[in-house]
Formats: structure tokens, sequence, C-alpha cells
């Protein structure tokens, strides 16, 4: 085995699960082709003492223009975990936490070799990244989602976008597709599209993609039927707070899809950005949402049972491959995170390094492996999560709220398994009101009725916005793409501004003509067949009195839109 892998913590345990499956089919071309650097065979000997080093192109530390690095930090629980606004002030005063900061150096030389020092992180490294980092990682990946396999390792990458281009070369040959959901991550699709690689659109309902239209969709598949396109071995998926319908995906449906997967020898692809960021279920009444509030002391194990279980807990094949990032939990700048899976593919991934990024930015593995391996550690950080969480449940109460009462939009329940919708409305100056449609032709109905509707996220960063515009009197007269095209642009002038939902289209994504946004393909594509269009609208970086005049805007702009 590779000694960059040979991170196994202590505090996991894992004899009791299997290894994973030799896998090796699924790699491509390339990555078959793909050879260890010949660099490679002398990393073992860097470390060793007294080594005398004239065998590789190093620059000498002694050179490098940086004697330290400093940083001053937020303290791991500067955000409390139970509600935010005044709290947070009376929080913050009565635990002293006010401005309250740790300031901390990363030198160029530690007598610990173990520790992080400059003249290591920013000289060449492997491709598994800085070792603090590496271990850290790998023990939160234990500790956290406790993957079903015994032999899961961990690469570092440059982020998200990096990881996935990585992975869908090694996984995919041109003219292989990846299934994914209808509305999804553009950017994915945009990495593996030039590589001949494209996306086969899978239908979604209120907790992300269905089981039944991925089995129905495989099931049937002809390569005839789609320009000779193979039967697709791998899935790409947000399956948490996903991007951009806000939809989280529950653990009983993550196993109905996980079966499928190894029904048709599938590997999923779990792009995981927002994991930290789930909320629970939205209440709009207060003594619910109190209620729904964790305890002061929550402890981690709340925390994270509190969490719906990664992919990779049920995975006991090692078919999962799970990207993580610190952009949404640290900052984005950083361009770091990682990806867990099985040994074949994690030591093609490594190679894949090997011959472009190399590895992360070495300030970037040095800043936040200190942060997290050196100054908060494992509960440190846990905590500071616990913290962020309670802060994006907030802000999405927040716009929630907004939307029902001042936009005067309709909450979506999600679809149960009968076929059952359940339709909150609630009206200017008038109480909620609750009705129960039976069916999927009485719940189209009542949607042709509405103009503003939405499924609560469960956290996360989004609310996917849906505007009826079957109520629109040119609805019969004009495709609903440019009725859609027309209210954004109006929004867009009055000052608000959303993502056009036809931008995150897997069934239109590709090259073309049209405005970024907007239909690129036929109009039923764009949209549902109930003449439905999409707005993605982000509650995480807008202060509360810019979400709610949003509001007022979308609201007043939407009636003056339908009612001319």
């Amino acid at each position: 085995m590779d000694d960059s892998f040979a991170l196994a913590p202590s505090s996991y345990t894992a004899m009791d699960r299997p290894e994973a499956i030799d896998l090796s089919h699924h790699l491509s071309h390339l990555a078959k082709s793909r050879i260890a650097s010949p660099l490679k065979g002398m990393y073992k000997y860097f470390q060793r003492p007294g080594m005398l080093m004239l065998a590789g192109g190093l620059p000498p530390p002694e050179l490098f223009p940086f004697e330290t690095i400093s940083a001053t930090s937020l303290q791991r629980n500067s955000f409390k975990t139970t509600q935010v606004g005044f709290g947070q002030w009376l929080w913050n005063w009565v635990a002293g936490l006010a401005g309250k900061t740790d300031e901390w150096t990363i030198r160029k030389w530690e007598d610990e070799k173990d520790k992080i020092q400059l003249s290591s992180a920013l000289q060449y490294g492997t491709a598994a990244g800085l070792p603090p980092l590496a271990r850290f990682i790998y023990e939160f990946t234990s500790h956290v989602y406790r993957p079903g396999t015994s032999d899961f390792r961990t690469v570092i990458n440059a982020g998200s976008t990096d990881a996935w281009g990585k992975i869908v070369t090694t996984l995919c040959n041109p003219g292989d597709g990846v299934l994914a959901e209808e509305w999804t991550y553009p950017s994915a699709l945009a990495t593996a599209w030039p590589n001949g690689i494209k996306p086969v659109p899978l239908p979604m309902d209120g907790e992300g993609m269905t089981p039944e239209g991925m089995d129905d969709l495989l099931a049937k598949w002809n390569p005839d039927e789609h320009d000779g396109m193979p039967r697709p071995r791998l899935l790409y998926t947000i399956p948490v707070c996903q991007n951009p319908t806000g939809a989280t995906m529950s653990l009983e449906r993550k196993k109905r899809i996980y079966e499928i997967a190894v029904k048709y020898d599938v590997i999923i692809v779990e792009d995981d950005p927002y994991y930290f960021l789930q909320t629970g279920e939205y209440e709009h009444d207060e003594a619910l949402r109190a209620a729904a509030r964790p305890k002061v002391t929550e402890s981690d194990d709340e925390f994270l049972k509190s969490l719906v279980p990664s992919y990779l807990n049920i995975d006991y094949q090692g078919r999962v491959v799970r990207i993580d990032t610190f952009s949404k939990t640290i900052c984005p700048g950083s361009r770091l995170g990682w990806t867990t899976c099985n040994p074949i593919f994690a030591e093609r991934l490594e190679r894949a390094n090997e011959s472009s990024t190399q590895s992360a930015s070495g300030f970037a593995q040095a800043l936040v492996g200190k942060l997290l391996a050196e100054e908060w550690g494992l509960t440190g950080y846990l905590r500071w999560l616990k913290g962020i969480k309670a802060q994006y449940r907030d802000r999405r109460n927040t716009l929630v709220d907004a939307l029902l009462d001042i936009s005067h939009a309709s909450l979506d329940a999600r679809k149960t398994s009968n076929g059952t919708y359940e339709l909150w409305t609630r009206r200017s100056g008038s109480l909620s009101e609750k009705g129960v449609v039976r069916s999927e032709k009485g719940a189209r109905e009542q949607r042709r009725r509405r103009i503003l509707s939405f499924v609560a996220p469960q956290g996360g960063m989004f609310v996917w916005l849906r505007v009826h515009f079957a109520s629109h009197p040119e609805y019969n007269s004009k495709p609903t793409t440019d009725l859609l095209g027309a209210l954004w642009e109006d929004l867009a002038e009055h000052n608000v501004l959303v993502a056009p939902g036809t931008m995150f289209s897997a069934r239109t994504f590709g090259p073309g003509d049209a405005a970024p946004g907007f239909a690129q393909a036929e109009e039923h594509l764009a949209v549902t067949e109930d003449g439905d269009g999409f707005f993605r609208m982000s509650f995480s970086s807008a202060t509360p009195e810019q979400m709610k005049e949003a509001a007022k805007i979308i609201g007043n702009r939407v009636a003056k839109f339908f009612k001319d």
C-alpha cells in the first residue's frame, strides 16, 4: 500500500466492515494509461535522518521569503447553536466572546517534525497533501461519516471542481454519459462536456432524484436511442440541500438508490458541499420552531445524528466516491477539499494530481491545517460546524418567512410515496390554510390557481421558487421560457437578481446561441409540462433586511406581471 495512505487513526475501528470489491473495470482509458511520477520512488527517502539530498530540484527553504505567517481567527464557539440575531449578541456578551479571537503563527521551522511548518508546507510535496492535514481529514471522515468499507482512502484536492474534473475523466471515456438530477449544478456538467461526456437527466421530486426514475431509465436503456451512448455507469448527485432545488435525500431513499447502483454496476459520486448546513424541517410557528432547536448542550453525537448519513456509511462495495470541501465551512478561496473512495480509485486520482495540480496550495493547506489539526482539533471543528448550522438555519427561516408573509407564496410539502401532496397557503391578513390533495391531478389543478410556490429547504443555501405561468394571461400565446425571461429581467431591473432555473437544466445543457441561462433546446424541456418555471434564490449572503426587501419587490412585481 502507498505510504501516503497509511493514515488509519486509532479512534476508528472498522474490522467488522468489508474491504471494497475490485471495481477497476470502471477506470477510463485515460486513467489506465497514467503512470506514476518517476520521482515518486524517492519520496520515501526524503525524511530519512542524515540523508544527503542531491537528487531533487528543491529550492532551499532558507530562500523562502516567508519566515512566519500569522493569523487571527474567530474562536470555535463564536456562534451560538440555538439561535442568532439578538440571541447571538447576548450569547457573545455573556460568554465574553464579543470580538474575541485567537492569534497563532506558523513558523518556517519547528523542532517537532510532525507540526505544520513553512519549510515543508511551501516546498514541493506529494500529491497526497500535507501530512498533518491529511491525517486530520482521514480521522474526521472516519468519525463523522463512518464509511462502510474498511479500506477507504482520502485524497486532498484543490476544491470540488478540481476533484470532480479528475473523477469524471478517471471513470468515464469520451462518449459516455453521466446520470445526474434533472436540475443540477451547471459547472459540474460544464466540466464533463468538453471531454465528450454528456449528462443523462433523472427525474426529481421534493426529496431529490427518484429511485423509480433511475431504475426505469437504466432498465430500458438502448444505446441506439442515445446516439450509441452505452448505459451510464456513473451517477453524479448532490444529495443534501441540493443545488439548485434545496432538496435533501433521506437515508431510506439513499439505500434504494444504492441498491439500484449495485444492480446496474453504477459508481455514485456524492458531491456534498452543503452537508453541514442541514437545518431540519422548516417551521413557521414560533413555538414549534423553538422546540425544534437543539439544546445548548448539544453533544457531538447529537449533532452528527441530526445529519442524514452519507452514502459512504451504507457503501459495502466501495462504489461511492465522496467529494468534500472547506468552501462552505471555512472559506471558498482556500480552494481546498478532499475525496474519499476505494484504494484503486484513490491511487489513480493521485496519479492525476501528480501530472496536473500536484497538490493544493501550500499556503491554504498550512493555514487550514494549522487551524483544524493544531488549534481546534476534531471536537473544536465540530463545535464550529454547529454554530455555522445555526447561522444558516436562521437565514433559511428569514427568507422562507419573507416569501410566505410578504410575497404571498405558497409552501409545497414533499411528494409522498402514494402521490399525496400537502399544500400550505399563507394569505395576507389571514391565518394559514392547509389543504391535502389526494391525487397528482388534483395537485396540478390546485397549483394552477397559484402563482408562486416552493418546497422549504432543509438547510443549505437555496430556495427553488416555482412560478406557475399557467396562471398568466399570455400563457397560451407565448413560450413559457419567454415569460420566465421577461419576469427575470423585470426583477433585475428592479434590483432583485435571482438565477433563472433553466441555467440548471441537465435536459437543455449544451452549447447554444441563446442568452445564458435561458432555453437552448425545445421549449418543453426547459420547464415542467404544467407550464411552471423556476428561479433559484440564495439566502447565504444577503442580510435579513435585504431578503425582506427583495421578497416585497418580488411580490409586487409578480402581481403586476401576472395582472398585465
